[in-house]
């Protein structure tokens, strides 16, 4: 291969960036108090930026505004309401249903109605005492006379209109049946304080309870309340509504029952209080431990100054990121310790850079020196961590993207941080205490670091194909690999409301719904009346297991005209406004919005991943066919959690792509050489695919934020090779040979990448602690893929640039002499020693480490 036609010291481009670099640290090395200033200045302006993060949990975290999805959800919680808050009955061991009515709960049922309605964050209240005086009302009339109430004009109706004479006898029967329930009991006594009236409203002539109550009693011995929140609420908002429910009900005890409350608002608004409590827990933990590390591995002067320029980065980037109205959600939380593992790994190599210049190569000014050399490696890396960051952009999911946007923005403005606060500490210590010289290149992290990276050249072609092959390997398991995108599996399975949220699933077979509404010109005419009831008909028998019972006002009726053996027969329009007049409040309001012209469907789902769920709404919305003018909307939490599952499935593995193509090309366009930027990204192919294949092996479940770790791997592991690969082109430079450059590099950086890599890991791993295992599982995962993506670059890297650099691919000798070569050039490649005077560079930085 050919090397690039460019002079391969890059003299002009490099030496205004070093002349640059070095003349920003003197600058910022001698004014220390000016420094300090700014810096105090920008933290305070900035710090009041932290007071504008938001923590959000909401749908704007998971879909798309403009999707028609999400708009479809907005408009369903204009029409009926938001989230459900359910309250659990199960009547006790020696009760019954019937024993759920004495006459305090019917009290006690009324009060909490009356309580919760008034509170500004509930639409409605359906209590289990709600249901059946809607079942009272249809079976009753003003009058007295029960063939004069609603039920028996419907059911009559539905006998006449019954097309088999069979059907029609049955049907007849079943009415006299009815008929000769209700006349056993003393009109006096036709009240819900009597427990025969409770037994005949809540049961059928069969003994069961009756088909249209089943969404309100889904067993034989439990009950429901509804509390339906207000519709398109913020987190906040659900959150207070979900509190005042729980309150209310802790309030009260019930005869003959034990109660529960529960609902996906408790399990948001939990996520969110975690969120808020969490985000000072973590970065308080990642602070420790990080300063654990420094203390014990980074053996320099002034060890924790890193941890201290990193920790003031912080306030800038998070204050930028409140002023720029950047939320804080499940995903963008792990913003703070990713960031803060990356702006240790910057801050360290910067202050090892320093002790370097001043001990092994005693420069007069060694924070000059060391922003000369090293600066132009880091703001590579920085752009290469950018560019990778900004592939997220390219998701479906905005929380994701927000993810990308704060780590894009966070990057450059923490490595900001650490060149001015460390530059200015670091210049005022050494005109104070200069640093004594010291040969620390052959201790043991250096030597590490050389083992890693003494495979032989010889290894370079079949670790490209190697690299190759595990790139492909990852890729190919990689569309294999199960996203968990349920939030109830996001948060402890220990915590109270997960325990709740599964007591709710094993007693009634659900804990979540997926509504549909039905729009039309005229929502009680016979057409659209009809549609409902074969729609709802229809999806109960294509979907057992997934969909379990049906609520509205359709289908209310429709049940109770159902008689075991008869022919199925819709509803009429009329039946619906006659049933429509005598609906209690509550649920009128959850099933019909005459002003709107809709109609509501809830169908309460079965327990099942997200996936099954997804091929039941995207059935509904394939098959349904709607007479013309009317339209039928899936919509709800269930289509929300499907809408998140489809748009993390849409692009997941090609944001990978977007981002090590975008990395190539950055620095293609820095090194204007192909090898050097091939060289580069060969281990971090390797990292990106070995991450694949050990999570496939493993087993793991990636959540949203595992699902995207491949940008945030090929970020820092473009890092590593950016500063190996400078490194290396610089030792060249200063006249060693490629064996010796790729030695004395790995030697004098050792201690460097060895401490700053695991601080980057340290940064990740420390979400581990999080008791959320979304937030858990990412640390784990995404800090083995960084230990993968350190491994690689140092095992993978120095062979593959030694067998480019002996066919003169990676870096070719200058016909002029470079200035900081001195006397080593004539002495063919020999190595000079580390503290030799003849491998320090002029004061003014000329000839540091360039592209070419």
């Amino acid at each position: 291969m050919p090397s690039s036609p460019v002079p391969s010291d890059g003299s002009a481009r490099g030496g205004r960036s070093t002349r640059f670099w070095s003349g920003l640290g003197r600058v910022v090395g001698r004014r220390t108090g000016v420094v300090a200033a700014v810096a105090a200045l920008v933290t305070v302006v900035l710090g009041f930026g932290l007071t504008r993060l938001e923590f959000t949990t909401g749908q704007e975290n998971y879909l798309n505004p403009d999707s028609q999805v999400a708009k479809d959800n907005v408009a369903y919680q204009q029409l009926f309401g938001g989230q459900a808050m359910i309250t659990l009955f199960t009547t006790k061991p020696d009760a019954d249903l019937v024993d759920l009515f004495t006459p305090g709960n019917v009290q006690k049922f009324r009060e909490l109605s009356t309580t919760l309605e008034k509170d500004p964050g509930v639409e409605s209240v359906i209590t289990p005492l709600t249901a059946l005086e809607f079942t009272e009302n249809l079976v009753t009339s003003p009058d007295g006379q029960i063939l004069s109430s609603p039920a028996a004009k419907i059911l009559l109706g539905a006998q006449a209109r019954d097309p088999d004479p069979r059907s029609a006898e049955l049907r007849l029967t079943d009415s006299l049946r009815t008929l000769e329930r209700i006349n056993s009991i003393p009109a006096d006594q036709r009240s819900v304080d009597d427990a025969a009236w409770i037994e005949f409203l809540l049961y059928d002539n069969t003994g069961a309870v009756r088909k249209s109550l089943q969404s309100f009693f889904p067993t034989e011995n439990t009950a429901q309340m509804i509390v339906r929140l207000q519709g398109n609420a913020s987190i906040k908002e659900e959150g207070e509504g979900a509190t005042v429910t729980e309150a209310a009900m802790a309030r009260m005890t019930f005869d003959n029952a034990d109660v529960m409350t529960t609902g996906a608002a408790v399990l948001l608004r939990d996520i969110n209080d975690y969120l808020r409590g969490g985000f000072l827990t973590l970065g308080g933990i990642s602070l420790i431990i990080m300063a654990g590390l420094l203390l014990v591995a980074f053996a320099v002067r002034w060890r924790l100054l890193p941890l201290a320029v990193v920790g003031v980065g912080l306030v800038w980037a998070f204050g930028l990121a409140g002023y720029l109205g950047i939320p804080l959600s499940v995903v963008t939380i792990a913003g703070m310790p990713v960031l803060l593992g990356v702006g240790i790994d910057f801050a360290v190599q910067l202050h090892s850079r320093v002790e370097e210049e001043a001990q092994l190569d005693r420069a007069r000014d060694p924070v000059a020196e060391a922003l000369a050399r090293l600066m132009p490696a880091l703001a590579l890396a920085t752009v290469a961590g950018v560019v990778a960051f900004l592939a997220l952009e390219f998701s479906e999911v905005p929380m994701i993207r927000d993810f990308g946007v704060l780590l894009a923005i966070g990057l450059p403005v923490i490595v900001l941080a650490t060149v001015l606060l460390s530059a200015a500490s670091l210049g005022f210590r050494e005109r104070r205490a200069p640093t004594a010289p010291k040969d620390y290149s052959r201790g043991p992290l250096g030597r590490t670091v050389v083992w890693l990276g003494s495979l032989p050249r010889a290894a370079a072609i079949p670790l490209v194909v190697l690299s190759t092959a595990i790139f492909a390997g990852g890729l190919v398991v990689e569309g294999d690999l199960k996203v968990q995108t349920d939030p109830e599996k996001w948060v402890s399975q220990d915590s109270q409301v997960v325990h709740n949220i599964q007591d709710l699933k094993a007693q009634t077979g659900s804990s979540s719904e997926l509504g549909v509404f039905i729009q039309s010109d005229d929502i009680f005419d016979d057409r659209t009346v009809t549609f409902v009831h074969d729609f709802a008909h229809q999806q109960l028998d294509e979907h057992p297991r997934e969909l379990l019972t049906v609520s509205s006002l359709v289908t209310t009726i429709s049940f109770l005209m159902e008689v075991p053996d008869t022919t199925l027969l819709a509803p009429t329009g009329e039946d619906i406004r006659l049933a429509y007049g005598v609906t209690p409040e509550p649920i009128r309001q959850s099933t019909v919005n005459t002003d709107g012209r809709a109609l509501n469907m809830i169908f309460r789902t079965g327990p099942g991943a997200l996936e099954e769920r997804a091929v039941v709404v995207n059935d509904i919305r394939e098959t349904v066919a709607p007479p013309e003018g009317i339209r039928a909307t899936p919509s709800g939490l269930a289509v929300v959690g499907t809408g998140l599952l489809e748009n993390f499935e849409k692009n997941r593995v090609e944001l990978t792509y977007f981002a090590l193509i975008g990395v190539f090309l950055i620095l293609l366009l820095r090194y204007l050489n192909i090898v050097r930027a091939v060289v580069s990204v060969v281990p971090v192919l390797i990292a990106v695919g070995l991450t694949a294949i050990v999570s496939h092996l493993a087993g793991f479940e990636l959540s949203p934020l595992t699902a995207v770790g491949g940008p945030l791997v090929i970020a820092l592991c473009a890092e590593f090779t950016t500063l190996i690969v400078m490194r290396h082109v610089e030792e060249r430079r200063r006249g060693r040979d490629p064996q010796a450059a790729t030695e004395e590099a790995a030697a004098r950086t050792g201690r460097a990448f060895m401490v700053s890599a695991l601080a980057a890991v340290i940064g990740i791993v420390v979400l581990a602690f999080s008791s959320l295992p979304l937030l858990r599982d990412f640390g784990l995962v995404v800090a083995l893929n960084v230990g993968i993506a350190l491994l690689s670059a140092l095992i993978v890297l120095p062979p593959l640039l030694l067998w480019a650099d002996e066919r003169g691919w990676v870096y070719r000798e200058s016909r002029r002499v470079p200035p900081e070569a001195g006397p080593q050039v004539a002495a063919a490649g020999a190595s000079a020693s580390p503290a030799s005077p003849a491998s320090t560079t002029t004061e003014s930085g000329a000839g540091g480490p360039a592209g070419g």
